[in-house]
């Protein structure tokens, strides 16, 4: 008998230790975790900043214009040279497409195709504590070529116009938040103004709705929709915390 109170002995005296160290593993708390605060990023400039902004025009401005036409998409294209931080010159290039649709005038369907081509002058600004938020705010001058299609008269004899080119005009601003340095994604709105009357008498809309105010005012309309920030060529040079 005195072996088997001896086995039974070794056993207690070898599982009581793993049983204790097992239970003191499971009464250890770990300290908690103590969050950093993400550091601000530093602020950082460019040679070069192509941008892509894919919008909707909404008419306002000349009351025949907005009962006319509805905005369909415009999509913009342009490539910025940095001057001085974020000061810069481009180029700017945009397309875009109005019709006239059913809830405008029934039963009738026009296009109006849009492109246009200029100079832009703005700035790129961090706005925040963390610098991952760039504001941006400029102004194109330009040259715009229109062109009508689907338009009809009643009187068949009556030429209607087709096209027109004419300068133009276009503040704009965009906030673009950054997944890196130099790449952003955000929100654009521009207003654009032409230096050319819409006139729907001239465009023999009259012969389809009745116009109840025909105030002579240039052709003018908001854009509104999303844009793509992208910046190259990354200046050397000590990089910056602020303006």
């Amino acid at each position: 008998m005195r072996p088997f109170y001896l086995y039974i002995f070794f056993l207690f005296c070898f599982f009581l230790p793993a049983i204790s160290h097992g239970q003191e593993e499971e009464e250890t708390i770990a300290p908690p975790a103590v969050e950093q605060e993400t550091p601000p990023a530093p602020k950082r400039y460019y040679v070069l900043s192509p941008r892509v902004s894919v919008t909707v025009p909404h008419p306002l401005g000349n009351s025949s214009f907005k009962q006319s036409f509805v905005g369909i998409y415009e999509v913009s294209g342009g490539l910025n040279v940095y001057l001085y931080k974020g000061i810069f010159l481009g180029g700017t290039y945009k397309n875009g497409l109005l019709k006239i649709t059913e809830n405008k005038i029934p039963d009738y369907n026009a296009s109006m195709y849009i492109n246009n081509a200029g100079g832009r002058i703005g700035a790129d600004m961090y706005i925040g504590d963390k610098n991952r938020v760039i504001y941006s705010a400029s102004v194109a001058i330009g040259q715009n070529w229109t062109h009508y299609s689907g338009l009809v008269s009643k009187d068949k004899s009556r030429v209607l116009p087709t096209t027109y080119t004419c300068t133009y005009y276009e503040p704009e601003m965009s906030i673009f938040f950054l997944i890196e340095s130099n790449f952003g994604i955000g929100a654009t709105l521009s207003y654009t103004v032409y230096n050319k009357n819409f006139d729907p008498y001239e465009l023999a809309l009259d012969d389809w709705t009745q116009f109840s105010k025909n105030v002579a005012g240039s052709t003018q309309y908001f854009s509104f929709g999303f844009g793509f920030y992208y910046s190259l060529w990354r200046k050397k040079g000590k990089e910056r915390g602020g303006y």
